[in-house]
């Protein structure tokens, strides 16, 4: 489930709004540790035209940077002045005495704070948002089991059981608008779940590192607009999986449905397949693990399918040409 957002509100919303967006809505990025590295430092009085990009390394800006800060699997902390957007994906940023940053400040993954007079109000010209560790967030606002335990907010459960709704209809929507295509990837996923997990996992991780090469070898401000479609990519082919997934483990449960009956026929058993796969994630420790581990195999399953779909059509394209 994603984790709260931490808001402070600044005078717009700016650039990230696009990349945030898909962050939150693929909600299953694995850990990767940072590699370890010296951090990079803009000294105090120097000033640097142009963006500031780090991989893996902290970067610290005690002088000026027009242009925007962006580091990958590092922290950002800034006592001096940058004149654009501040980015930490996997890491704190940090502002303190003087610091200021005319642009929005995002953390994913970690926190933005202030030490000494610097505050949000004060230090930074847009948006502060930060993003949290999911699981983390997760488990500390769930402590018993809402399925077990009166110490939860209906509210909350409530939205939680609408959110599997709202995954309930885009699967009903796609079986609509594609049901053979859906139907072939679910036949395809039986028996597979480690191999399409492997893949869902591999496709996750190449998104992450090719974002941060994008954001490293472009400027910036394109480099986060191309990682939130990489994300978005991502989402998409999580979407599209689960409904596959959902429909492959319902037609496992109701395989012994009766003809022309309730439990009988594709939309049925996608139903059945999601509630078997999005109720147990609201049990507290092994509910997020279980989600994330769905949405990872989800994601392979859309790789595997649209892989076995190009294979036919160049190879229609071949006989064509011979």
């Amino acid at each position: 489930m994603p984790s709260p957002l931490r808001v402070e509100p600044g005078r717009r919303d700016g650039l990230f709004m696009p990349l945030l967006a898909a962050v939150l809505l693929i909600g299953a990025f694995p850990a990767i540790p940072a590699p370890a590295g010296p951090a990079r430092i803009i000294p105090s009085g120097s000033r640097v035209e142009g963006d500031v990009t780090a991989l893996g390394r902290d970067v610290d800006v005690e002088g000026t940077v027009v242009g925007t800060v962006v580091a990958s699997w590092g922290s950002v902390r800034i006592n001096g002045h940058v004149t654009g957007p501040v980015v930490a994906l996997g890491g704190d940023v940090v502002l303190s005495g003087d610091g200021r940053v005319d642009g929005d400040v995002l953390a994913f993954g970690g926190d933005v704070r202030f030490d000494g007079p610097a505050s949000a109000s004060r230090s930074v010209g847009g948006t502060v948002r930060s993003v949290g560790a999911l699981e983390s967030a997760f488990l500390a606002e769930l402590r018993t089991s809402p399925v077990a335990g009166a110490s939860v907010s209906p509210l909350l459960l409530s939205f939680r059981i609408f959110l599997l709704l709202l995954w309930l209809a885009a699967a009903l929507v796609l079986l609509r608008l594609q049901p053979r295509n859906l139907a072939g990837a679910a036949d395809s996923a039986s028996g597979r779940v480690v191999f399409l997990g492997a893949i869902g996992t591999s496709a996750v991780i190449s998104g992450l590192l090719v974002s941060a090469g994008l954001l490293l070898a472009i400027p910036a401000r394109i480099g986060l607009f191309l990682a939130a479609a990489v994300a978005a990519a991502l989402y998409v082919a999580k979407v599209w999986g689960l409904a596959a997934l959902s429909l492959a483990l319902g037609r496992s449960l109701l395989r012994s449905a009766r003809r022309g009956g309730v439990l009988f026929g594709d939309p049925a058993a996608a139903t059945a397949g999601l509630l078997a796969l999005g109720l147990p994630s609201l049990v507290p420790v092994l509910g997020p693990l279980l989600w994330a581990v769905v949405s990872l195999v989800a994601i392979g399953v859309a790789i595997r399918a649209l892989v076995l779909r190009e294979a036919p059509a160049e190879a229609a394209s071949a006989r064509a040409a011979a």
